[in-house]
């Protein structure tokens, strides 16, 4: 039985989803998670950069990639998405039908306000979003993320070799 799972962070670019050793069942779909906004407060413990999380703020909603999985796919990105918990919501698709998915939720989030993204985690989304074709007034968002420089160049460009499909 296929699972689904909505990606809005890195995991939009097919190239990091892949590299968690999933392999989506075709291509993502559109989707969007309204109800909610995109926050950069999940503090990595590897890197200790902001990764994307999700609260709940009405009126605004989260744009994403809805991929069909394996439940075995499924529990390796379990296990990948270290820090997160995989939540229930129901999302909907461009033709405005809903339908529950698993959503990644950080498990403690850190609301320390000098928290932000790496640029090449940055460009995970933006890359991921284009991709995907999401909305251009979305993507020009996710363009003005404020990022930083990673200190460590060898991960950067590490990073940025998980090529998005679309490239």
């Amino acid at each position: 039985m296929s699972e689904q799972i909505f990606a809005y962070g890195s995991n939009m670019c097919s190239g990091r989803f892949r590299a968690y050793g999933v392999s989506p069942e075709g291509a993502g779909r559109v989707a969007t998670l309204p109800g909610h906004r995109l926050l950069f407060n999940k503090k990595s413990t590897d890197d200790k950069s902001g990764k994307t999380n999700l609260a709940g703020h009405a009126g605004s909603e989260v744009w994403g990639v809805l991929y069909a999985v394996s439940s075995e796919d499924k529990k390796q990105l379990d296990k990948g998405e270290g820090g997160y918990r995989a939540v229930r919501m129901p999302v909907r698709l461009q033709d405005n039908s809903t339908l529950e998915a698993w959503v990644y939720v950080a498990k403690n989030p850190d609301n320390d306000p000098a928290l932000r993204p790496f640029t090449w985690y940055k460009w995970f989304l933006v890359e991921g979003a284009k991709e995907h074709a999401l909305p251009p007034a979305y993507i020009a968002v996710l363009e003005n993320i404020d990022a930083v420089q990673d200190a460590d160049t060898e991960r950067d460009r590490r990073k940025r070799e998980l090529a998005c499909q679309g490239q």
